[in-house]
């Protein structure tokens, strides 16, 4: 049976192998943003608690300066989380316009979820910049940012259940429903999301850094980024092993006979063993420094990186088995649009690296949460 409608007749304006690197780069670019605002949110309100319950000052204070910059990174999480979404509609259209129909209400619902979970970041920022408690605040953010979260897991592993895409629609055509049945849905949603203190753990460390923060507070925010780094990745492999043994044998087999996805495959397994080490010892250490830090964050961006080529594999193979193959589409390559847009796009990432070096190399000012 072909699930899928016929291929648009309109062709693409560039090659496929150029779509997906742009959609497998801004993607990485946009979890690893996700990530550093999940993770940081989930430490920040860890140290918070801990702050309140044991009175401890330099709690508090590390707290408050993890809520104060998560509105700056939810900025590059919406902006960074545009282009792969667009990449993916060319790419997989077919797919994905089908699953997102089928979840309509709660993929509208995504807008509201997020407006309201950005106002919580400021509101919580703001009621730490005062020094009040933000703990309740901040955890009806982080739990919309999961919703949010979930609701994305949902769409894109339903793209890949064409088989049940009938019975859903004759059981509920108001797009009520969600993929909650998918044996890999929850197991997804935790490795980026609750893994994804593993990102922020190493962008905890590379906060570290700055010599104007005080002694205590540098030495706090190096060890609990270390500590939150070896368990999100702890956390990653505990949920890549379901999501792996949920894949069926046709699958597992193909992938891994592709030496672009088999390599991605084992160059994840080898980057988080060396960020597993890298955060034991600085957790051990203690004493922040860039020696362990720099390579802990290229570390953590890269097997990011190799995670999202893994799920690109995945997702390519699944859906070749059931009748789609992402290769087949008509291409007449207009090559200088094509080389406008990349010269636009890398001045867009030259853009965000300056906004980031703007922010990092800002005017000193002191912070005070406790």
């Amino acid at each position: 049976m072909n699930y899928f409608p016929a291929p648009d007749p309109i062709p693409l304006p560039a090659p496929v192998w150029l779509f997906k690197i742009l959609h497998n780069l801004t993607l990485a670019l946009h979890l690893g943003a996700m990530q550093l605002l999940a993770g940081g949110l989930l430490t920040g309100l860890c140290l918070a608690i801990a702050g309140r319950a044991n009175g401890n000052r330099n709690a508090t204070q590390a707290a408050g300066m993890l809520i104060h910059r998560l509105p700056t990174v939810m900025a590059f999480v919406i902006n960074l989380g545009v282009p792969p979404l667009l990449f993916a509609q060319v790419l997989y259209g077919r797919a994905l316009y089908t699953s997102s129909v089928l979840i309509g209400a709660y993929w509208i619902a995504v807008i509201f979820l997020l407006m309201a979970s950005y106002y919580g970041l400021y509101f919580a920022a703001k009621r730490a910049d005062s020094g009040k408690p933000w703990i309740a605040t901040g955890l009806a953010a982080f739990l919309l940012i999961g919703t949010i979260g979930f609701i994305y897991t949902n769409n894109m592993t339903l793209m890949l259940r064409p088989q049940v895409w009938a019975g859903m629609y004759q059981h509920s055509p108001g797009g009520l429903q969600l993929n909650v049945k998918d044996p890999t849905a929850h197991t997804r949603w935790g490795f980026f999301v609750l893994g994804a203190l593993a990102s922020s753990g190493c962008a905890m460390m590379l906060l570290a850094l700055r010599r104007h923060f005080e002694s205590d507070i540098r030495i706090l925010l190096f060890r609990a980024g270390a500590f939150s780094a070896f368990l999100g990745v702890l956390l990653q492999a505990g949920f890549a092993m379901p999501i792996i043994k949920a894949q069926p044998a046709a699958v597992m087999t193909a992938l891994m006979a592709d030496p672009i996805y088999a390599l991605s495959a084992y160059a994840w397994l080898a980057l988080v063993t060396l960020l597993l080490i890298a955060a034991t010892f600085a957790f051990l250490t203690g004493k922040p420094g860039a020696i362990l830090a720099v390579p802990a964050a290229l570390l953590g961006f890269l097997q990011l990186a190799a995670a999202v080529m893994v799920r690109d594999g995945i997702r390519d193979v699944t859906l070749r088995l059931a009748g789609f193959e992402v290769w087949d589409r008509q291409v007449v390559t207009n090559w200088s649009v094509v080389g406008l847009f990349l010269v636009l796009f890398v001045a867009a990432l030259a853009v965000i690296g300056y906004l980031i070096r703007v922010v990092a190399s800002a005017r000193r000012i002191e912070e005070k949460y406790a």
